[in-house]
């Protein structure tokens, strides 16, 4: 069978707003969206400056670095071959979530499902769990690390890189590889 293939969408839709004219150029791999965004922003600026807001003079809250903080991952299914969305904590404030250190201590944290198999694992990925009672900071890295090489000099590495991270703060730091180090060391039922 021979002939032209019809082009998705969202292909079609892509190259529509390629074509269209744009004060800037789209850097290359640049979304729809990002380029909305980046127009967005261009017209926010315009309209502050036309009414005489300097950016400088703009004032946004200070975000605490040591409060409990949530992103989203893009994260790959092994089983089923997807990729989807995770809610996922980089940083846990125990102070703040405690209902959180619960479910640390109970090694059911930052875990995801696949919203299709439905399979649940463990996100390997680094976090921060910081306990202000303790005045104690612990880096979670996956315990893959530990045994992929490196041994005592990968953790003296990644305990200097947190030491010039947190430096200005008082706080214990260290570093675990995995969550049942975590718990082995710092959530024990009684601390």
């Amino acid at each position: 069978m021979t002939g032209k293939r019809k082009k998705p969408a969202s292909h079609t839709a892509t190259a529509r707003a390629a074509s269209q004219p744009s004060t800037e150029t789209t850097e290359r791999g640049m979304s729809e969206v990002d380029r909305f965004l980046i127009d967005t922003a261009a017209q926010s600026e315009a309209a502050d400056g036309a009414q005489g807001i300097a950016p400088a003079e703009l004032s946004f809250p200070e975000i605490d670095p040591l409060a409990t903080y949530w992103t989203e991952l893009d994260l790959f299914c092994k089983k089923c071959a997807i990729t989807h969305y995770v809610a996922f904590c980089t940083m846990l404030n125990a102070a703040e979530s405690p209902h959180l250190v619960e479910r640390a201590r109970a090694n059911q944290f930052n875990y995801k499902r696949c919203p299709i198999c439905h399979t649940i694992e463990y996100v390997e990925h680094p976090w921060t769990f910081y306990d202000p009672a303790r005045r104690l900071l612990v880096q979670v890295r996956p315990a893959w690390e530990w045994h992929a090489g490196g041994g005592e000099e990968w953790y003296a590495a990644r305990l200097e890189d947190l030491f010039d991270r947190w430096a200005e703060h008082d706080v214990r730091i260290d570093v675990v590889f995995g969550p049942e180090q975590l718990i082995e060391r710092y959530l024990q039922e009684g601390e």
